[in-house]
This record gives structure tokens, sequence and C-alpha cells, in this order.
């Protein structure tokens, strides 16, 4: 069924303290792979709070800056897939951060990280007998022109100049899509530093009604956090966004 529905109610069951899949979630062991990306210390952080084990893997590990008993920073790169798969012990679930350096101002046309480097977790995942693989994409994906727009707002033109980005994206989405692993592909779009808001929107098969609307890295990793059990829009790819826009003076 098509619809646009809120978060809130599902993240707040989750965190029942009654409910025995909150012991659930709190056990289950993440890999988060590009835990130098933006996204990740709010995940790696909330992960490593609600009692899990968690592993982050970089190219560069030194710069991830958290320490915990539970935490372990592992070399890797999503090229090399016997890096990926040493990281693995085989009871996590995989979280995917993986994309390149933004540089604004800069046409992005042939991009390659996407599908590849998400073909080689997929390899190391099977290797190693790791069951679950949560992506992120990007409401982007869905908004991609034909051609160069001459009359489009912000997002298009955007989408437009970093088209070889998404375009290897959607690469990525189907080669997810046509695993034998569970997965959850999410399209962000917007993320700001800011307090959880609590404000999360889902569109499950449909189009991001508002794929340049701002959403919190807190309450992104709140949701992604929610979804590593369950069956909650499982083998699927759904749109993450806000009613909230930001405003110019």
């Amino acid at each position: 069924m098509k619809r646009a529905i809120s978060i809130i109610s599902f993240v707040a069951m989750a965190m029942t303290p009654a409910s025995n899949s909150a012991a659930a979630v709190e056990l289950v062991p993440v890999l988060v792979v590009g835990a130098t990306a933006q996204s990740a210390p709010e995940i790696i952080t909330q992960a490593l709070d609600e009692g899990r084990r968690v592993t982050g893997l970089a190219r560069s590990p030194e710069r991830i800056k958290i320490s915990h008993p539970n935490f372990t920073a592992a070399r890797g790169d999503v090229y090399d897939v016997d890096s990926l798969a040493d990281a693995l012990i085989g009871d996590e679930v995989v979280i995917s951060l993986i994309g390149p350096s933004y540089v604004p101002g800069k046409e992005v046309t042939s991009v390659d990280l996407y599908s590849v480097g998400t073909a080689s977790i997929i390899t190391a995942m099977r290797r190693k007998g790791n069951g679950r693989l949560i992506v992120t994409s990007s409401g982007g994906v869905e908004m991609i022109p034909a051609e160069k727009p001459t009359n489009g707002g912000f997002s298009e033109n955007f989408v437009w100049m970093k088209r070889g980005q998404y375009q290897d994206m959607q690469r990525m989405e189907r080669i997810v899509a046509n695993s034998d692993l569970e997965y959850i592909v999410l399209r962000p779009r917007g993320f700001r530093d800011a307090p959880q808001k609590n404000n999360l929107l889902i569109s499950d098969g449909i189009p991001t009604p508002n794929p340049s609307s701002i959403l919190s890295y807190t309450d992104f990793a709140t949701l992604v956090l929610s979804l590593t059990v369950g069956d909650r829009y499982l083998n699927r790819a759904i749109g993450v966004y806000t009613n909230e826009f930001e405003t110019t003076d």
C-alpha cells in the first residue's frame, strides 16, 4: 500500500522497556561502514548508549573520535572485500554510510563507489554469514532529470550537477534489491546537526514529497537503529524527510 507515515510511534515502541524486542534491539551488534561520514557519530553513539557492540570501519579509522569499551575502530576499504570480511564476526547488522567527499560547485558525472563498494560489502557479508544490510541512498535518486534543467529550483539543479553520484546510487539500490540479504534502503535528504525533534516522516511506495527538507542526524540515527530488527520496511526503499525547510532572510 502506498503511504506516507510518521515514524514516531514505532520508534517509541522499540524503546519500551517491557518489550521483548527492545532487549533484542539493545543486543544486536552493528558494523558501520563509512564511519567517518557526518551521519556516523550519532549512529555509533546511540548504539553504544543502547549497550550494543559497535565496529566502525573506515579507510582512516584514526579520524574516528570515539572511545568506548564496546567500540572497535577497524581499517578497511569498500574496494577491498578481504578488509571488510576481516572486520565482521557474522552477527552484526551492517549499516553502510559510504559516499564520496562533497565538493561544492563541482559537477559529478561518473561515480562507482556506491555500486562497487556495496557489492563488496554484500560479498563480505555472505562470506561471514551476516544477514541484514541497511544502506543510505538519497531522495535525489527519485528526481534525476533527463537533461539539464533550464528553469528548475535548487534541488533540481543540484541533482543535475551531482547526477553521476545519484545514478550510481540507483545502481547500488538495484544491487541490494537483487541480493539474498535482508535489506532496507534509506533515502534521506537535507541533514543538519540539530537536536532530536521526532519529526521524521516516511514515504513508503511513493516519491519523497519533500526531497529538500531538513532532518537531524539525531533523528536519523534513531530510525536506523530501530530498523536493525523486525520486519518494518524490510526489503524496501523508503524516503526519509520532514516538513521542515531551511528559511533564509
